[in-house]
């Protein structure tokens, strides 16, 4: 992810068009190909000499790419490389405790350790050190004795991706920087639209949402709740909404409007997946039951569960659609007693805010009356209001911290 001073965008009589680079530009492709192999070439080497290198190549490519703004773009090739690199520590020893040591003896001296052997025999620096490598076993403890700074560590891998795939990733994460600062987000899934895959990742981040089914044709409108709308521009959930985007991207048809505050002025963002242009970096869940940490955890308690009473936890079964309301729901679990062939829907919000919660316990109040059994359960942490939540639980909803016991499900 880019952060805010990576971003770059222009508005065009209110709406807003992201930076890009594009494929075809060999500029760019030159660019791109340097930075992937500046990484490269840094395997095994300190952090602090690759940024100087980068510095370097920073006011070289920088002009040469974009007279105006070419710096701003390689330093964002080189943030989005960045998160492809690991790092390691140069030594197995703690830092800490190495230069710790090395002080405490200097300050026990009588004075300061000299540089060099003089004819008083004064102790020296070497003296010193020595004393720790005897103690710790340590060769070096000088050149080691900061190596917990980030500048000290060293690259250890690097997934290396192709230049367009570097420049692909830009293109996205300029649209995704712009969603930083929504305030609502909706969005359009035509006839074909893998609206489950979609909400598999609405799901994942725990995104504030409204899905309702479309009157003229089939598909969904599925509205999310931007940070700027609830929580007054909180980071965390921006970019969970930010990392929302490569999932939209996994299907299509779909269309996107996102109302935003781009440079204190209101703003409109549209994409379309027929021309966008841009493509997703993920590969798509694994399995859609593990869905985050807390569905995750609450599969395992069921599994661990001694009586579940005859129920069976199964994943969730489609969407739950309401015309008449203009609502729809997605389960994150269906429940099934085998001999009573019973059924109840589970869902668990992610975040949440006081009006998300209200028309979530109207829609139960809905399903109940057409003949559908639905739990709702919401984490005290994740919402704006105990006191809506409070009220919410007169209503049904199920109320947890970090995880959702089996035992207050089957209750």
């Amino acid at each position: 992810m880019l952060r805010g001073e990576h971003v770059m965008a222009r508005l065009n009589r209110g709406k807003l068009v992201p930076h890009r680079l594009s494929l075809e530009d060999r500029p760019a492709k030159e660019v791109a190909t340097e930075l992937c192999e500046l990484y490269a070439a840094h395997l095994g080497r300190p952090r602090a000499l690759l940024e100087r290198e980068l510095a370097s190549r920073e006011e070289e490519l920088g002009p040469a790419l974009d007279p105006r703004r070419g710096f701003r773009i390689v330093r964002a090739l080189s943030k989005l490389l960045e998160e492809r690199a690991g790092w390691l520590s140069p030594t197995d020893a703690d830092p800490y405790t190495l230069r710790t040591r090395i002080f405490e003896l200097a300050a026990a001296l009588p004075e300061p350790p000299a540089a060099e052997p003089g004819l008083l025999e004064v102790p020296t620096r070497q003296d010193v050190l020595s004393r720790v490598t005897t103690e710790t076993g340590v060769e070096d403890p000088a050149d080691l004795m900061y190596a917990d700074r980030q500048g000290a560590q060293l690259l250890g891998e690097f997934d290396r991706p192709s230049a367009e795939e570097l420049l692909c990733r830009y293109n996205v994460a300029q649209v995704q920087g712009v969603l930083y600062a929504a305030r609502e987000l909706v969005v359009v899934l035509g006839e074909g639209a893998d609206a489950r895959l979609v909400f598999y990742y609405v799901k994942l981040l725990g995104l504030i949402h409204n899905l309702e089914p479309l009157e003229s044709a089939a598909g969904y409108r599925l509205r999310l709740d931007g940070p700027l709308s609830i929580f007054g521009g909180t980071r965390k959930y921006g970019l969970r909404l930010a990392k929302f985007l490569p999932g939209l991207l996994l299907t299509s048809p779909w269309r996107l409007s996102a109302e935003v505050e781009w440079r204190g002025r209101d703003a409109v963002l549209e994409l379309d997946s027929e021309s966008s242009g841009l493509q997703s970096h993920y590969l798509g869940p694994k399995d859609e039951r593990d869905a985050g940490e807390v569905r995750t955890a609450f599969v395992r308690a069921w599994e661990r569960a001694k009586d579940t009473e005859g129920w069976e936890l199964e994943p969730g079964a489609g969407v739950l659609s309401f015309p008449e309301r203009k609502a729809a729901l997605v389960p994150d679990f269906t429940l099934r007693r085998a001999n009573t062939g019973e059924v109840v829907h589970l869902e668990i919000l992610g975040f949440w805010s006081e009006r998300n919660l209200v028309e979530r316990v109207d829609l139960l109040r809905e399903a109940g009356e057409q003949g559908h059994r639905v739990l709702l359960a919401a984490s005290d942490r994740l919402g704006a209001s105990l006191e809506a939540l409070a009220e919410a639980v007169e209503g049904g909803v199920i109320t947890f911290k970090d995880r959702l016991a089996a035992k207050a499900v089957l209750a």
